[in-house]
């Protein structure tokens, strides 16, 4: 786990300091074990690392390759790199570290762009060819680890772990991007082809990119499918993902330092802790107010499967002293993301640097209410038919939050995503138009409909499927994963998710919708019967916090907790919703903060 960063121009141009020091500088946090760099003709690689595999200077980056002819910054795990070591060794290749970059160099070497297709991991690298003079860029299947990309007006690419360090170097002019405001508005995130910077893009989960003397073509290397594969049933299915859940899980206990858990008391954190064949360091958080704190459940689990046991009690008074660092480490907002700051505050502060998380399960086995409600709403949709648009239209004379984002689904053609972006979403599109005109700005041009994730049929066979991959790759995808990294990374900490994993994805995605994704995760209840038993039939709660209770009380003040004041809105706009307000909140530091933006 690392920063990288670097620019690729088409001119041989030296390598300049300043940019070398901005980069570095910027991306300090992410890698404080080791920097390196190395540039020529045009070319400049810049990396931060935290050592993980291999604490010994073999691992230092950028490295070459055994020929010479590959560099290559990474930033990510290769969770099965001991079975590519061993057969690229059966091939005739001597190692000279025990660190996974030397084997993707080499793996690549061999295969060429085939090496992406045998990797088990999360990834983002930038690997430089010094014969063709050609570039590859490449993020793995879903995104887990960022990859920020601006294009300049002379063919070069500048890249990096993070958005913030592109605009460190002041290469990069501090643009309002009002199509990505206005995502964010509508979604509470930003979508993965955008930002809040104009010129700033991210490489699309999944893709890789190659760039040569100042061309660039991007391309899928990966995408899922939920097409029926080996169907099993009963017993025979039960055993089959119990079998692919601990495979995932040995694997990313792969590791040269300890390794902890981000304990929730839930089933899914549950599982992973029921399936490491290892003691591990369990970490959680409670809380005073009824309904949030599911602490006494965790030490249960943690005291079950011998864990070494690590909770803290979170006050509102204690939250509100943890925001202004956790506004300083965002570096794309989200209405999220301050539950991953207070825990991986809580595991660097005992001396860990790795640690698993079960986020993932609900997406893989269908725990969200969405897979429940999101059909109801389709049909319901489908059976008004030229009702729908009066049905909108009496809804949105309502100034409820809720009201106006189904009357914008209704708005829509009848579909499993429309329910989805409706349900899902925080501002309908008026209410967005509305915002952006009452600060002062102009809402973006109507865009063409974008492609959906889950248009291919064959893929995505089943309303059910289509949810699992619309929760995976938007509200996971968008929000959770983006804020999961940045929010570990700001403190130096490596975040590991056995059940975000395309290997176990494509073990589990080609059974049956109707047992996969039954109601309460019943598979994944059954496949590890050890943590249902102490888990139970508790409802589901997570890393969530009591935000609602604290923004709803009488003395709670913005600046009191280090918040900047809410910017003005429409008179009329249902802002009860904390969700709305933290959004909002969240959304005018970081405008200021890193664009010189005031809302007004």
């Amino acid at each position: 786990m690392c920063g990288i960063a670097g620019l690729l121009s088409p001119s041989a141009e030296p390598s300049a300091p300043d940019l070398v020091a901005a980069l570095d500088q910027a991306l300090a946090h992410r890698g404080p074990d080791d920097a390196g760099v190395w540039s020529e003709r045009g070319i400049t690689l810049v990396h931060r690392r935290l050592a993980i595999q291999d604490l010994s200077p073999a691992g230092h980056q950028p490295m070459p390759s055994a020929c010479g002819r590959y560099v290559v910054v990474f930033n990510g795990e290769i969770y099965n790199q001991r079975e590519l070591r061993c057969q690229l060794e059966r091939l005739g290749h001597r190692f000279h570290s025990s660190s996974d970059t030397e084997v993707l160099l080499e793996l690549y070497a061999r295969y060429g762009l085939g090496a992406l297709q045998r990797l088990r991991g999360m990834y983002a690298f930038c690997l430089w060819d010094r014969q063709e003079r050609r570039a590859l860029l490449a993020r793995d299947p879903y995104g887990i680890k960022p990859l920020y990309l601006h294009h300049g007006s002379h063919g070069e690419l500048l890249f990096a772990s993070e958005l913030r360090a592109l605009l460190a170097t002041g290469r990069v002019p501090r643009r309002l991007d009002r199509q990505g405001l206005a995502d964010f508005l509508s979604q509470g995130s930003l979508p993965h082809h955008r930002t809040l910077v104009e010129g700033i893009t991210p490489l699309p989960p999944g893709h890789l990119g190659l760039w040569q003397e100042g061309r660039w073509q991007i391309q899928r290397h990966w995408q899922p499918s939920y097409a029926p594969d080996g169907v099993l049933e009963g017993p025979d299915l039960v055993a089959h993902t119990r079998t692919a859940l601990g495979a995932s899980v040995r694997a990313h206990l792969l590791s040269d330092v300890p390794v902890g858990l981000f304990l929730s008391g839930g089933l899914d954190s549950a599982a992973v802790l029921a399936l490491a064949e290892q003691p591990l360091t369990t970490i959680s958080i409670g809380f005073a107010e009824a309904g949030f704190d599911e602490s006494g459940r965790a030490a249960a689990l943690a005291r079950q499967f011998g864990a070494t046991h690590h909770n803290v009690q979170l006050r509102a008074a204690d939250a509100a002293a943890h925001i202004p660092g956790f506004l300083g480490a965002i570096d794309q907002p989200s209405v999220d993301g301050f539950n991953t700051y207070g825990v991986s505050k809580l595991a660097a502060g005992l001396g860990l640097k790795v640690v698993l998380s079960g986020l993932g399960g609900d997406e893989l086995f269908g725990g969200y209410p969405s897979f429940q409600r999101l059909p109801r709403a389709w049909r319901l949709h489908r059976g008004l038919q030229a009702l729908a648009p009066l049905a909108a239209a009496a809804l949105g004379r309502s100034h409820r939050a809720g009201a106006q984002r189904i009357a914008d689904g209704l708005r829509r053609p009848a579909s499993i995503e429309s329910s989805y972006r409706s349900l899902r979403g925080i501002f309908s599109p008026s209410e967005v138009a509305r915002l952006l005109r009452h600060w002062g700005l102009e809402p973006p041009e109507p865009q063409g409909p974008e492609a959906s994730p889950v248009e291919d049929s064959s893929r995505f066979p089943s309303a059910a499927d289509q949810i699992a991959w619309l929760e995976s790759s938007l509200y996971m995808g968008q929000q959770l994963l983006i804020d999961s990294d940045g929010m570990a990374m700001a403190h130096a900490l490596e975040l590991r998710l056995p059940l975000v994993d395309a290997e176990l994805l494509r073990a589990v995605a080609g059974q049956p919708a109707a047992q996969r994704l039954a109601a309460r995760k019943r598979l994944l209840r059954q496949a590890v019967p050890e943590a249902e038993a102490l888990v139970g039939r508790a409802p589901k709660q997570g890393f969530s916090f009591p935000f609602q209770r604290w923004f709803d009380a009488n003395d709670f003040q913005p600046r009191a907790w280090g918040l900047p004041p809410l910017p003005p809105t429409p008179a009329d706009l249902d802002l009860r919703p904390w969700a709305r307000r933290w959004g909002l909140l969240v959304l005018s530091d970081w405008l200021e903060r890193h664009l010189g933006v005031e809302l007004t």
